[in-house]
């Protein structure tokens, strides 16, 4: 999800069921979070979770989005905007603590001590992120 395909999801209609549906996750424009509009960069973007139909989760998962990169599940440019993302939040998900599993944090106690003991993981992951892309700018910042 990016800038752009929020503002399409805006003008989307909804209880759309055919082959040729332009919502075929069936995303109500209502369910997309207010701080997601304020958040996402203009060259940035992320792969978002699908719930259920109807039903997206719009939180940033770091270790998804990272693979996502690595295992180039998405296309160049979709990749080059989940790092470009974390270039420009790099304060949100990084900050003065280590790399966070769940942006925004999750109201889920379960989820302290694997932000706590894991994030060496999800640093190697942003490293090899970039590595794989040839992305070497802010390799500094992540190490």
């Amino acid at each position: 999800v990016d800038m752009k395909k929020i503002n399409e999801i805006y003008r989307y209609k909804t209880e759309e069921y055919s082959m040729d549906a332009t919502n075929k996750f069936n995303i109500y424009p209502e369910q997309i979070p207010h701080w997601l509009m304020d958040w996402i960069p203009g060259e940035g973007g992320f792969m978002i979770g699908n719930l259920q139909p109807g039903h997206m989760d719009f939180r940033f998962f770091t270790l998804g989005n990272l693979w996502s990169v690595i295992a180039s599940l998405g296309t160049p440019r979709q990749n080059e905007a989940i790092l470009n993302l974390f270039e420009a939040k790099w304060d949100d998900l990084v900050g003065d603590m280590p790399l966070k599993i769940c942006y925004p944090v999750s109201d889920f106690v379960l989820l302290q001590p694997l932000v706590i003991s894991q994030w060496r993981i999800l640093a190697y992951t942003l490293v090899a992120g970039k590595l794989g892309l040839g992305s070497f700018h802010c390799l500094p910042c992540a190490v």
